[in-house]
């Protein structure tokens, strides 16, 4: 900034100069800065993976063929906001057990994740014959068949099972290797993680669920 001032032979042009600040930082402060990035950026990460969508690796072939084991699909647990999982959905969750072993009527979860589709609601009647399964207002009652274009084999005779309120009857789309709601009973919904909406990984497999 400059300003005029009168001296002998015309005019003088004084100009003035500010002090400028010491811009640079202290080592100390941008270690400082950098880990609260970090704890923020890793702190996010996890209240995406915990209340909104998360990835998970199929452990095995008991979905085939509509996920592979290897393939990775993202979990919509924030569905759960809008309501609960419907028939047909895929869905991640813990089976009743007592740590990483499924068990009958265990009032526990198991540690493990399992990824299964949903084929009985809550109230229904549930069982199987001749390799179809049957959905029923009550054993052997009302029963009809389910469709089910994603089951590539053979269903084995069960039931008939009753599904308690607040509970889901699931299976494995590859009837004949899944461990499911026929071996380890019924699931609690509060099991449930998370509605599997996308396979992602491979690329070449990437599709909606």
């Amino acid at each position: 900034m400059a300003a005029p001032a009168e001296g002998q032979g015309g005019v003088e042009r004084v100009e003035l100069r500010f002090p400028v600040a010491d811009r640079r930082q202290s080592p100390l402060a941008a270690v400082a800065e950098l880990v609260a990035v970090v704890a923020l950026a890793l702190g996010l990460t996890w209240l995406v993976q915990q209340y909104v969508i998360k990835s998970y690796r199929i452990p095995s072939g008991s979905m085939r063929p509509t996920v592979e084991e290897g393939d990775r699909v993202l979990a919509a647990r924030f569905l759960s906001w809008f309501g609960d999982p419907e028939r047909g959905d895929v869905i991640v969750f813990h089976p009743p057990g007592v740590g990483d072993l499924p068990q009958r009527k265990a009032r526990t979860e198991a540690r493990v994740t399992f990824i299964k589709r949903v084929v009985g609601l809550p109230g229904e009647t549930v069982q199987a014959v001749a390799g179809r399964v049957l959905i029923c207002r009550a054993p052997r009652v009302a029963c009809r068949v389910l469709h089910e274009p994603y089951a590539r084999t053979y269903t084995d005779d069960f039931g008939p099972v009753t599904v308690p309120a607040k509970a889901y009857f699931v299976l494995g789309d590859n009837r004949v290797s899944s461990e499911d709601s026929r071996i380890w009973g019924t699931l609690p919904i509060r099991n449930v993680i998370g509605t599997a909406v996308v396979r992602y990984w491979p690329p070449r497999r990437f599709g909606i669920l």
